[in-house]
């Protein structure tokens, strides 16, 4: 499939683009789809790079939607961002939103994601504008962290998630699942986002730490809560501004530091008392206290300093814990309003699993359970969006990107394009065949994002929530009270959550 220039084919909403801009140019050519202890020089991370700031004419890029004076779509980017997307998808497979001071170029064709995330990765790759505000939250972990450092780390961690290691926290998930499962009642209405932060926050707090869900714990995810509601707020935000708001005695940057300070003091006392206890375990924290760098430069123990893991930890907490919970939520969402869907589903899991909970035994016995998940994925990823800062000039789609622009890839734009998907917007797990899935171009579906910086965690998360749905729907449905309208944070949330009435399934018998 060429390459769409200034009239990509709609994407998710009825309304039209006004594009403005440079005139599309002619494409050439089709491509193929395809403790805090000081840290060692060894641990030293690379700080996030500012942007560079030559001239860049706004004619000289790719057109865009039409945008106001002065400000071009500051407004629309904290209102209605995703909508913004979608009209600037409609402008062509790269199109560009002005954010003054700020340019991104998005892309949303699988040619061009490879492009920036593999084959000029050098070119375009994590700065200050795109990932400052999470790093005040999480530091130097795999999450935001860049260059040799990012790759000397996931070198050292990637291995402890391959999936003779991860299969270990099955047990845990299942147990986990099967006790929010007796908790529910029959009629209640809940927030299922909410029950779904809840279950996966148990999870991660035994996986991660081996702890059991407490207060304290609970007071760990809402911390987290908040410090995403303000990267997110200051992620949409010039840098300048952000800058000068994160610095000021503001409400919401009180909230944030306070924050941050329970988190630290929670992680680094959990580092603390394993340290000092010498305890062993099974957990990703006795993963991430066994890990020793073998390179000549490492100092003392060879191993990570306390720092460093809390980072690493934070970064963990929020892969294992938010996206999946978000995955979870929609998946009843849609499940809810594609009844037929959910007829086939349960009657899999009762095929199955008759009277029992899921186990990782089970999961290759439950395709139609893996195809849901990955359906969902596709609908509603929570990483709905990927930026890079470009640093040297590239060439896309046949523009050039001029260094200081920032490059947008968007996973809920691309994931929703009928040239990769028939009736796109259609909730229909079956299309996972492993026919489609071999056809499919590599980076027309990325919920994980991909890369060198893609997601370590993703057979953790895939695990984590194919069990849980299946534990859970073996014994209750849900009914959507609401839309589940999404807005974008740091990752893809339901605005208002989502309200749903639980339903104990009457041919199950507990």
């Amino acid at each position: 499939m060429p390459l769409q220039r200034g009239g990509a084919p709609e994407i998710e909403s009825a309304s039209h683009a006004v594009c403005a801009g440079a005139q599309a140019r002619t494409i050439k050519g089709e491509g193929a789809m395809q403790g805090r202890r000081k840290r060692t020089a060894t641990t030293e991370a690379e700080p996030l790079p500012d942007p560079p700031r030559p001239s860049i004419r706004r004619a000289d890029l790719p057109p865009g939607p039409s945008e106001l004076p002065l400000v071009g779509q500051a407004f629309r980017l904290r209102s209605d961002l995703i909508g913004l997307l979608q009209d600037a998808a409609a402008c062509g497979d790269v199109s560009t939103v002005s954010v003054r001071p700020v340019l991104i170029c998005l892309v949303n064709h699988p040619e061009l994601n490879r492009e920036v995330l593999v084959t000029s990765r050098r070119k375009a790759r994590r700065g200050s504008a795109a990932f400052e505000p999470m790093r005040w939250m999480l530091g130097n972990g795999l999450t935001v962290s860049t260059g040799a450092f990012h790759l000397r780390q996931r070198r050292v961690m990637q291995p402890r998630f391959h999936r003779r290691f991860i299969e270990k926290y099955a047990e845990s998930m299942t147990e986990i699942s099967s006790r929010t499962s007796l908790r529910w009642q029959d009629g209640a209405k809940v927030d299922m986002e909410h029950e779904m932060r809840e279950l996966t926050l148990r999870i991660v707090a035994k996986t991660l730490f081996g702890i059991e869900m407490s207060d304290v714990v609970r007071r760990v995810g809402e911390s987290f809560a908040e410090a995403n509601r303000y990267m997110y707020l200051r992620l949409t935000q010039p840098p300048f501004a952000r800058r000068l708001f994160h610095g000021l005695p503001l409400p919401s940057s009180r909230r944030f530091k306070a924050a941050r300070a329970y988190l630290d003091d929670f992680m680094y006392g959990s580092i603390r008392e394993r340290r000092e206890s010498g305890a062993e375990g099974d957990d990703l924290l006795s993963m991430l206290l066994q890990t020793r760098y073998e390179d000549a430069e490492s100092e003392g123990d060879g191993g990570m300093s306390d720092e460093l893991m809390r980072d690493e930890a934070a970064s963990l907490y929020i892969a294992g814990h938010d996206s999946t919970a978000t995955t979870l939520a929609y998946a009843f969402h849609l499940l809810s309003r594609n009844p037929e869907v959910e007829q086939r589903f349960h009657a899999e899991l009762d095929d199955v699993l008759g009277e029992r909970d899921a186990t990782i035994n089970d999961l290759p016995d439950l395709p139609l359970t893996e195809q849901i998940v990955a359906e969902t994925l596709r609908l509603f990823p929570p990483l709905w969006g990927l930026g890079r800062m470009v640093f040297e000039p590239m060439e896309l789609g046949g523009y050039t990107i001029p260094p200081g622009v920032t490059v947008m890839i968007a996973p809920f734009i691309t994931q929703r394009d009928p040239r990769w998907f028939d009736d796109p917007l259609a909730f229909r797990p079956e299309r996972w065949t492993a026919g489609f899935r071999r056809e499919l171009p590599r980076f027309a579906y990325f919920p994980f994002g991909g890369g060198e910086h893609q997601c370590i965690g993703e057979g953790f998360a895939g695990m984590e929530a194919k069990i849980a749905l299946a534990t859970l729907c073996r014994r209750w449905r849900a009914v959507a009270l609401g839309n589940a309208e999404v807005v974008p944070q740091i990752t893809l949330k339901a605005k208002g959550g989502m309200p749903m009435l639980l339903e104990r399934r009457r041919n199950r018998p507990d």
